[in-house]
């Protein structure tokens, strides 16, 4: 009996899903039809009009441990308090001890590496790279 009740319950969000969809598919058309009207318009006023470029694809995907601006300014927290050049590896501990983050964790360990380099790396007007032992570091210009 419970399986059945299941059945039921999929096969009606699988009908309520497939609804949906075909809704959105027909939103698509409206839309390109639109887009196809206001280009049609724009060159009766421009003829050498070209048509507008499309759309610029999706936006970058923000990571939600952090707040707008907050992980460039734990950086530098970091490295305006260092008496020398500092590693990434460093920073990154920094970092995830003052956000409370667990450091045994490898997966969270690796995320907040790559957002953190990627800051590194775009902050080029305030932050330098340098060679430590091998190893890259950071510091403040």
């Amino acid at each position: 009996m419970p399986e059945m009740l299941a059945i039921t319950t999929l096969r009606t969000k699988r009908a309520e899903i497939a609804d949906a969809l075909e809704g959105l598919g027909r939103q698509v058309e409206q839309r390109r039809t639109d887009l196809m009207h206001v280009d049609a318009t724009l060159r009766l006023f421009d003829p050498d009009a070209e048509a507008a470029p499309g759309p610029k694809g999706p936006a970058r995907k923000r990571n939600d441990r952090f707040q707008p601006g907050e992980r460039r300014r734990r950086i530098h927290d970091v490295l305006r308090n260092a008496v020398a050049p500092v590693t990434t590896r460093a920073i990154v501990e920094a970092v995830m001890a003052a956000k409370i983050l667990p450091a045994d964790d490898s997966r969270t360990r690796e995320l907040i590496q790559k957002t953190v380099v990627s800051s590194l790396n775009r902050a080029t007007d305030t932050i330098e790279r340098t060679q430590a032992a091998g190893s890259a570091a950071w510091r403040v210009i």
